[in-house]
């Protein structure tokens, strides 16, 4: 479960780390000297105009993409960070990714380092520790699979939190943040399946919520509007994904796109899975893959040999499933 920006800034207030001043509003309430954030859970914001100064033609507009708008304080920023917790599946442990930069674009930076927790003394910005900290316990006490900020920003000598990006474990029950399921939600659940439906026309397929999040995310930059959010989990079997599929093609959508990085996931699996559904079911829906890690090759083999193209690169994909939805 992603938590809407507002809600991730309710717990960094929780656990002491700083945030603009701000409020959230359902309604047209225009504050000029403000800043309005649409609270959608897709990335780039910025870049599509989801946020802006809080007059009233703006708000208008924002209301056009969510029902809730976050109010806040301009920033007098110095200098921005990139601050980020997550889990290493492989290593089964929480890492730190750091960068001297912030703001758009930095997770696709070569400029992040990678630290595991338990080095973090090795960082070389000693005044971050107190709130990395903090989102380490935030993280543990919620069981969050990721805590981000981006960008902590130095404003008139303090660090403030400027966005917040939290994603917590489905299968852990999180009272106050749950919301009604939807009829589709719950079969999936059911499953074992991470799912969330959006308004979109490509469908998402991956494993781990931080690489699906980050393949909505690639979606979205380059321009298209995903179906859903459907994270397989680590260990995925043929009959997880063809339910996965199953489930996805029930909201109609224009195209398929699976991104799989493989670990404890063997690819093999997922393209049978894939190929078994989709031999089964008649499925015409274009479909783009992207497959590396464990058992790379024999997955595109099997795909090869059904006619589906697999790519190594998750831009690529991106690019070309908004191309084809989109431009066609």
């Amino acid at each position: 479960m992603r938590l809407k920006e507002y809600e991730g800034k309710l717990l960094f207030e929780k656990y002491g780390i700083p945030v603009p001043k701000g409020r959230l509003i359902t309604s047209v309430q225009p504050e000029p000297s403000m800043i309005a954030k649409a609270q959608t859970l897709s990335g780039k914001r910025f870049k599509r105009g989801l946020i802006r100064p809080a007059t009233e033609e703006n708000l208008k507009e924002l209301f056009k993409y969510c029902d809730e708008i976050l109010l806040e304080e301009k920033l007098n920023i110095e200098a921005e960070y990139y601050l980020s917790l997550a889990i290493e599946r492989e290593e089964k442990d929480i890492i730190l990714l750091f960068s001297e930069e912030g703001g758009i674009e930095i997770e696709d930076s070569s400029k992040i380092l990678k630290i595991p927790y338990k080095n973090i003394s090795q960082l070389p910005n000693k005044n971050l520790l107190p709130i990395i900290e903090s989102m380490y316990k935030l993280m543990k006490d919620y069981n969050a699979l990721l805590v981000e900020i981006n960008p902590l920003a130095l404003s008139k000598n303090r660090l403030v939190a400027a966005d917040a990006k939290i994603i917590l474990d489905d299968n852990v029950k999180h009272p106050e943040f749950r919301k009604s399921l939807t009829k589709l939600e719950e079969e999936a659940e059911e499953y074992g399946l991470s799912y969330v439906e959006l308004d979109g026309k490509i469908a998402v397929i991956g494993n781990g919520a931080g690489l699906v999040m980050a393949t909505l995310d690639m979606v979205t930059y380059f321009g298209g509007k995903v179906a859903n959010f459907l994270d397989l989990g680590g260990g995925a079997t043929v009959e997880k994904m063809e339910k996965a599929l199953q489930i996805v093609i029930k909201k109609k959508p224009s195209l398929i796109f699976i991104n799989i990085f493989g670990g404890i996931t063997r690819c093999d699996q997922i393209a049978q899975g894939l190929i078994n559904y989709k031999s089964q079911n008649k499925l015409e829906i274009p479909i783009i893959v992207r497959m590396i890690g464990t058992n790379e090759e024999e997955a595109k083999k099997i795909l090869a040999e059904n006619e589906i193209k697999s790519f190594d690169s998750m831009e690529e994909c991106a690019k070309r499933a908004v191309e084809d939805v989109y431009n066609n």
